[in-house]
């Protein structure tokens, strides 16, 4: 009986390790390489995109060849307010938009929107800080969607 159970044990090892599983977006080859890029806009955003888009970018000579304009925006509008008239909800929205020149096409342009709902802290410096963090989050968000489309052209 203990035997079988290590068996069992073993094939579901090897069957686990053998079937070939990798990641997506780790095993993704990028196929193009990012010449220039200029920010405009919002700083730690552009920081946090500039971030992403320098991990990616190859020099290859079969790669596509971009230059990049990057503009983006940070608005935080308030959804709701309570009796008083003190804010209850906020709406955090992150909009870039992308001017894209190649060598292979014209000038293509981009835009990629995010946003997130934050509720109201009664300590304003723990609501500053979720917000930096969501900041950061939906930029990183916006960034790998940059390099899926940049991978797709």
């Amino acid at each position: 009986m203990k035997t079988i159970k290590n068996y069992t044990i073993l094939l579901l090892f090897l069957f686990i390790v053998s079937c070939g599983y990798s990641p997506l977006v780790e095993n993704q080859r990028n196929n193009f390489s990012i010449i220039e890029v200029t920010f405009e806009g919002d700083r730690k955003i552009n920081n946090y995109i500039s971030d992403q888009l320098k991990k990616v970018s190859s020099n290859n000579d079969n790669s596509t060849n971009y230059i990049i304009k990057v503009s983006s925006e940070y608005n935080k509008n308030i959804v709701n307010k309570d009796s008083k008239g003190n804010p209850k909800n906020f709406n955090l929205t992150i909009i870039t938009k992308l001017i894209i020149q190649s060598s292979k096409s014209d000038e293509i342009e981009k835009t990629f929107e995010k946003s997130i709902p934050l509720k109201s802290k009664q300590k304003k410096i723990t609501e500053k800080k979720l917000e930096e963090k969501y900041k950061e989050n939906l930029s990183k968000t916006i960034a790998k969607e940059i390099i899926f489309y940049l991978n797709s052209l």
